[in-house]
């Protein structure tokens, strides 16, 4: 006699996708990526949307398609003036260690909810993965684990040319910055995006739990401001 999980298993298995080769990791968005500075205009301009490095263009395009903002830009002066027309209202901006602009530099904070009034954290990720727009950061970098989190808003900025194609790739970059590390980096997580919920009726709702934005910067300090797009 046929029971229901006999049932039930019957119809799954009869309902199976055709069956599908996995994908050659060569062929992963930003495969054979050439970043020589030959593939830009000869003025030295900021490329074109087609004209981007596939890696950088596939970044972009995850990093806004789940609701944050991406930016190809030459240095952390053009950074800044990013910052101020995105932000014009923050009060209380904190930048990581060791980044160039004008912010408030905190030492490692005993007392997290002391940072709540953050409208704006700056920090500078590893590298980003091209298929889900997510950059990794470690604790070192985030001056306290919670502030990625718990400010109102978020920039990071990451080196254009520490984009990876996959998770595959992140997590072969991760071991060898363990390898390189003399000490353990503790905490360490993948951001991507601004935080959302669509529990609540169905409707999509950004900065829920989290930063309400987030802005991500890949640094290309060879090209110029000349055609920024």
């Amino acid at each position: 006699m046929t029971n229901s999980r006999d049932k039930i298993i019957a119809a799954v298995r009869a309902n199976q996708p055709d069956h599908r080769e996995l994908p050659s990791l060569a062929a992963a968005p930003g495969a054979g990526d050439n970043r020589s500075a030959g593939d830009r205009p000869s003025d030295g301009s900021v490329p074109s949307a087609a004209g981007t490095s596939p890696l950088d263009q596939a970044f972009i395009e995850i990093v806004e398609a789940i609701g944050g903002r991406a930016f190809l830009v030459s240095g952390y002066d053009r950074i800044a003036t990013l910052l101020h027309e995105q932000y014009p209202d923050a009060r209380r901006i904190i930048a990581g260690p060791g980044l160039p602009l004008r912010a408030e530099s905190l030492p490692h904070y005993e007392d997290p909810h002391t940072l709540e009034n953050v409208d704006l954290a700056i920090l500078q990720a590893h590298f980003g993965v091209a298929e889900n727009g997510a950059g990794w950061i470690t604790e070192d970098r985030m001056i306290e684990r919670a502030l990625p989190f718990i400010a109102q808003n978020l920039a990071l900025i990451i080196d254009h040319s520490a984009i990876v194609a996959t998770m595959h790739d992140a997590y072969e970059r991760i071991a060898a910055i363990e390898a390189a590390a003399s000490a353990g980096y503790g905490f360490a997580t993948f951001i991507a995006g601004p935080s959302k919920t669509a529990d609540i009726e169905q409707s999509l709702v950004l900065g829920a739990h989290g930063p309400r934005s987030l802005t991500v910067f890949l640094l290309d300090e060879s090209i110029s401001d000349e055609g920024y797009f």
